[in-house]
């Protein structure tokens, strides 16, 4: 299956299927300026992006949260994306906002302000048969 450059929807439909799954987080890292430090992970913390567009939060075996979720491109240049809750705010153009990233079995969020960020790193979780 080969991809087009030229499509209308900015590669979303290809990320949106990328990030579909179940994700383990493996690493945080906080920043407020002008520090930033590694920080103990609950690696039973998993975020499942359904494709029906809902993200559900899971800490230990237990469901915290159910929110819809969607993605705009950035203009980062990275391969990054928007990672949208809120339909009335143009993350584009706030002080503050989260992205998302995936690289194969990696997937990384970005949540950031004025003076502080954190970076959450996620693993696949492999499917069992």
């Amino acid at each position: 299956m080969a991809l087009c450059g030229c499509s209308s929807d900015d590669g979303l439909s290809s990320v949106k299927k990328s990030v579909v799954g179940s994700w383990q987080l493996v690493e945080r890292i906080d920043g407020f300026y002008p520090s930033t430090q590694s920080m103990p992970v609950n690696t039973n913390n998993i975020m499942e992006f359904r494709s029906d567009g809902t993200v559900v939060n899971i800490v230990d075996g237990e469901q915290i949260s159910e929110m819809p979720y969607w993605l705009k491109p950035t203009n980062l240049g990275d391969d990054s994306y928007y990672l949208c809750y809120a339909p009335d705010i143009d993350y584009s153009q706030s002080t503050g906002g989260t992205t998302l990233r995936v690289e194969g079995d990696k997937l990384t969020i970005h949540s950031y302000g004025c003076f502080a960020s954190t970076i959450c790193v996620y693993r696949r979780l492999k499917v069992r048969s």
